[in-house]
């Protein structure tokens, strides 16, 4: 039985600085009219598997109320180190079973204090087998940044280090966030070194920020090779597009793929 997942940034109000968004009307980048425009967007994308980053105790709190409603089980994973914001999973009950759910906090800090970033670890039980879901945000590199200093480089070491501990936990796994790289990156290259494959690697011109006036593909559905992926065309979006907007409530557009379990 083939499954939905998205994956998207929600833009977390207490990173916003009104000069980034200067094309954004101000009522749009109010949490009193953008929490209840995300929950809005996100709830019609309808499907099964859910991953957000940037989410605010608010906005997962208002996302657990319509999409509990709906029939949605959730999981919430805040960072440390006094971040504002977190990591949320979204279920679809009917067709999902919540088998254990952990916190990943990554150990980045290469002798100083860690970021207090983290990937949520999941385990669900479908119908065809056990699923392993990780949910994450990796830190962002100043393009230049040595290898060795690449804060996000170690997070993602450090992720496919836990994911090789208990890959065998499940049929299948898919690996998602906003890894705040391009496909040319590094970490995509050691994703795939590790037997991944991003859902959207086929399709042309896809977009996921345009931070900077640049257009570029920084959020990823990764998945193991016991999946087979079907991408939704994203919003298009380019240099030039508004976000956040009246029409998009952050400042990434979301991304989604089908999945089949191969036999």
């Amino acid at each position: 039985m083939p499954f939905t997942v998205a994956t998207y940034n929600v833009l977390a109000s207490a990173y916003i600085q009104r000069a980034w968004y200067r094309r954004t009307p101000g009522l749009v980048l109010e949490p009193a009219w953008r929490v209840p425009a995300l929950v809005q967007y996100i709830s019609k994308l309808s499907a099964d598997l859910i991953c957000l980053q940037e989410v605010e105790a608010e906005t997962f709190v208002a996302l657990r109320t319509t999409l509990g409603e709906r029939g949605y089980g959730s999981q919430y994973a805040r960072k440390l180190a006094q971040r504002p914001d977190g990591v949320a999973l979204f279920y679809r009950q009917e067709i999902l079973e919540l088998l254990s759910a952990r916190v990943l906090a990554y150990t980045d800090g290469a002798g100083v204090a860690d970021s207090g970033y983290v990937a949520s670890i999941a385990l669900l039980r479908s119908a065809e087998g056990i699923l392993g879901i990780i949910n994450t945000h990796l830190m962002w590199d100043a393009p230049g940044t040595a290898p060795a200093a690449q804060i996000g480089l170690r997070q993602a070491r450090q992720l496919l280090t836990e994911y090789e501990s208990c890959a065998a936990d499940a049929r299948g796994w898919i690996v998602s966030g906003d890894f705040n790289v391009t496909p040319q990156s590094g970490i995509v290259a050691l994703m795939e070194q590790a037997g991944f494959r991003y859902a959207h690697r086929d399709l042309p011109d896809v977009y996921t920020c345009n931070i900077g006036a640049k257009a570029r593909l920084i959020d990823y559905l990764f998945h193991s090779a016991q999946l087979r992926a079907e991408p939704f065309a994203p919003t298009r979006i380019d240099d030039k597009t508004i976000l956040p907007s009246a029409h998009e409530p952050s400042d990434h557009v979301p991304i989604m793929a089908t999945f089949n379990w191969k036999d």
